[in-house]
């Protein structure tokens, strides 16, 4: 049952979990039906799905069930039946939990769920509601964060599914991270209220009175509040165990061996100074939870919970710990400038400095363990006794901001009772930095950029930036993005080539993620020029039907789209070459090439105002598929072309020109399409007369004997049958061979100056070189197709009068013969002639 439940996970991937799991379904389904106790079922009726395995794998996998007799034929009993499904049942409910929770972790670590909301909020944000954006963010990631928390106990199947899912919560923990510490320096920034003033000389007045008129104080507790804050998240997954004594005495083992009078090398006292001064270790047992309770009183210290690292001391019996941790408060005696007749309690140590002195020294203390020495190391500002407890990049941060707000708080009491050795080594907040750059972990993108912003270093946070948004995934650049959008707002001299570089990254990896709002959204925060080639790469592979979409997008957030859609459709053209067909009647089929640039056009016609472009570069690709003789997408072209083209463009042109008419190119263009039109008609035409006389039924020469009357009605009812057919077939000849004359003719005596003649001078030389090339190759084509269905169809006399048009001074159809292509028609004009019992020396004579 295992090997079911894991196996579909690892073997595709997680992108394809929703069809499989209806792949699944319906496969169960299937044989649940074939196992119903009432049928007589056969083993190559049972549907399994090909996840299952081999046919042979399919049947150990239901070794319960009889195999066939001789004639492949069983008669299950009702009991085997039931098992095998209840077994199935059981098989089939883990496959589908397994896959709907592969699906649900694919959800949260693709950074969908963060990129819309990300947008709904920056597109609302403002100069004045800066720090709400910055809270949403953070509340976002919050949110994602705990649900990905919640899903990895569904996961521990696969490690594959567990690792991926850890990398997601790791990334967005960390992104959580930095936008609370964001908001808080901003927070911090904005709270510009007066200073209290303080009439008492206690410690705590004097500090309150620091805190009150130093900004960089206060910037600095605020980093410690959110290293803490972040710890005390992570407090849950400590171990939790607090019963480490019995709550009556410390030590209980030692005690116990102290009082059976047992000889072992342990302490002879109880004090706690006893295994310091006699050098005496406790009870093995002892020994551990002493290691386990410090090492959670330290953790607690670390997230800033001192007032519950005293109760976990007091309710293991270890008060005296609890009244050292409670030696760090300020003394403050609030009666000391008080008329009030009521006495009120004094808070604080007035002897902290002795106390903080002998904290430092038992740090030096032998014997003492790491996280013992840490604890003190903490309460008395020794930095060196802390870091070797540090287990990780936050934690030796949070020991040099602890450290540095404790020598500020001391040089501002300046009391002369601390060791020499406190004053060694005093810290600043550019030595932190310093100290923590030094460090490897500081390479990481987001750890690099919470020291950025805790230094305030805009110009550095914008280098890194640039220096990870190139190998950066989706959720990183999204996060990069934001930030730097904040950071523009609160800083508008923001270097703005970083943040379009920033910007066209993140565009740029939402391709294919279906967030076209937000693409043209965060284009639209761009230069013109950026925003269309960035909407041009990225919009160019949107599915036909999303197109409309993004006309509305743009619309909405005032995007030139004409000139996008413009940009795409070139880009696509640009990118697919075409290569010359020897034949003038192109293969049915469409290249793949060549079916991209047939479908460029419908991005042209997505916008009415843009139908003038559409049409002049419709025209243009039928050109171009004409002069390579590919008439399939010529004609595919033609199609895309919307039948009211013409009426539109007079309509668009006249809301702004009502009295003036067309422009040239315009009028060029509508010419130029019904030239085309008529063309790909007369194609169409010839195709189908080629066709329908390819298609001549034939009448056999029957010479058959009928013996009976019966035989012989028969004969010639089919007969007279297959005669009716044949004389339909010439009525149909005839037709179709006058509807493609008259279209032939069409194109040879088009309106106006000739086929592909503009109506006025045009403005685009090259076009006018296409225009004569495609005459001199299709007129005279035309022509020849024209004689051959004449030919075929016995109208001889009517070839020899076509002369007259291609001769003539008014159309000058002759001009574009050449030699070989006037010979061969003269040739098939002489023939004609001759057929028709007409001289052609001499036709025309008499008239």
């Amino acid at each position: 049952m295992t090997e079911y439940t894991c196996t579909p996970i690892q073997d595709k991937p997680a992108l394809k979990y929703a069809d499989r799991l209806h792949e699944i379904k319906r496969a169960i389904c299937t044989l649940d039906e074939s196992l119903t106790p009432s049928k007589r079922i056969g083993h190559k009726s049972i549907g399994l799905s090909p996840m299952f395995g081999t046919p042979q794998q399919q049947r150990k996998s239901f070794d319960s069930i009889a195999l066939l007799d001789h004639q492949n034929i069983l008669t299950p009993s009702r009991t085997t039946v039931e098992n095998n499904v209840y077994e199935l049942s059981h098989i089939s409910d883990s496959i589908l939990q397994n896959l709907e929770v592969a699906a649900k972790v694919e959800k949260i670590t693709s950074s969908n769920l963060l990129i819309k909301g990300f947008s709904k909020v920056y597109k609302e944000i403002s100069t004045e509601d800066v720090l709400s954006v910055i809270n949403s963010y953070a509340e976002q990631c919050e949110e994602l964060y705990q649900n990905s928390k919640s899903m990895l106990l569904s996961v521990k199947y696969s490690k594959q599914l567990s690792q991926k899912l850890r990398d997601a919560c790791s990334r967005i923990a960390n992104e959580r991270y930095t936008w609370k510490l964001f908001g808080a320096i901003y927070q911090n920034k904005l709270d510009s209220t007066p200073h209290e003033k303080y009439d008492s000389d206690s410690h705590l007045s004097v500090i309150n009175r620091l805190y009150s008129k130093s900004g960089e104080i206060r910037h600095n507790q605020v980093v410690l509040d959110w290293l803490e804050s972040n710890a005390l998240e992570l407090l849950p997954e400590l171990p939790t165990k607090v019963g480490y004594f019995s709550g009556k005495v410390t030590w209980e083992n030692t005690f116990h061996t102290l009082c059976n009078q047992k000889i072992k090398r342990i302490i002879s006292t109880m004090d706690p100074d006893a295994p310091c001064r006699e050098g005496a270790p406790l009870h093995e047992i002892d020994l551990e939870d002493q290691a386990r309770l410090v090492k959670h009183v330290f953790d607690l210290v670390r997230a800033g919970q001192a007032d519950k690292a005293q109760q976990l001391c007091i309710e293991s019996g270890q008060c005296w710990r609890a009244a050292v941790i409670d030696g760090w408060r300020l003394y403050h005696d609030p009666n000391m400038h008080s008329s009030s007749q009521d006495r009120e309690s004094v808070e604080g140590n007035i002897t902290r400095a002795l106390w903080k002195s002998c904290c430092w020294d038992f740090c030096d203390s032998p014997g003492v363990s790491t996280e013992e020495k840490a604890l003190y190391g903490v309460l008395s500002g020794n930095l060196q006794a802390v870091l070797p407890a540090c287990t990780s990049f936050h934690d030796v941060l949070w020991a040099h901001f602890k450290t540095l707000l404790d020598q500020d708080v001391e040089r501002e009491l300046c009391d002369s009772m601390l060791p020499p050795s406190y004053w060694k080594d005093i810290l600043s907040l550019e030595s932190v930095m310093d100290a923590m750059g030094k460090m490897k972990q500081s390479r990481d993108l987001y750890n690099k950029l919470q020291l950025q912003l805790i230094s305030g270093d805009l110009s550095g946070i914008l280098q890194t930036i640039g220096e990870h948004i190139e190998e950066a995934g989706l959720s990183q650049r999204r996060f990069l993005c934001h930030l730097l959008l904040v950071l523009e707002v609160l800083h508008p001299d923001t270097a703005p080539a970083a943040l379009h570089d920033t910007i066209s990254k993140y565009i740029l990896a939402l391709k294919g993620e279906e967030c076209l709002e937000e693409v043209v959204y965060y284009a639209s925060l761009l230069p013109s020029k950026l925003q269309i080639s960035l909407l041009c790469e990225v919009l160019s592979e949107v599915e036909e039907l999303s197109r409309p979409q993004c006309v509305q997008y743009a619309a909405m957030y005032s995007i030139p789209i004409e000139e996008v859609t413009m940009c795409i459709y070139k880009k696509i053209v640009s990118e697919s070459c075409s290569s010359a067909d020897p034949d003038l009647i192109s293969v049915a089929n469409i290249s793949d090439a060549d079916a991209k640039v047939v479908g460029a056009i419908s991005w042209l016609l997505l916008s009415e105002r843009q139908r003038s472009s559409a049409l002049q570069e419709s025209n243009r690709l039928i050109r171009r598929f004409l002069d390579a003789r590919k008439h399939a997408p010529a004609c595919a072209v033609f199609e895309m072309i919307p039948s009211d083209t013409i009426e539109v463009i007079h309509r668009e042109w006249g809301k702004e020109n009502q009295s003036i008419p067309l422009p040239p190119d315009d009028i060029n263009a509508v010419r130029e399409y019904l030239c085309l039109q008529a063309y790909l008609d007369t194609h169409q035409a010839y195709s189908d007369w080629c066709a329908h006389r390819a298609n001549r039924p034939s009448i056999p020469n029957y010479n058959i004997d009928a013996t009976s009357f019966s035989e012989q009605v028969a004969f010639e009812e089919k007969k007279k049958s297959l005669e009716i057919s044949l004389q339909r077939w010439e009525q149909n000849l005839t037709v179709q061979t006058q509807l493609t004359r008259d279209k032939m003719l069409n194109v040879l005596l088009f309106i106006d100056g000739g086929w592909l003649v503009d109506e006025v001078q045009g403005t685009d030389p090259l076009r006018d070189e296409q225009l004569k090339c495609l005459r001199k190759q299709y007129i005279p084509s035309t022509t020849s197709l024209l004689v051959n269905v004449l030919r075929e169809s016995g109208q001889d006399q009517a070839v020899v009068e076509l002369c007259d048009y291609i001769a003539s001074e008014q159309h000058k159809l002759y001009r574009l013969f050449n030699q070989s292509e006037l010979r061969e028609l003269l040739e098939k004009v002489y023939d004609s002639s001759i057929k028709c019992g007409c001289n052609p020396l001499q036709f025309g004579a008499d008239d």
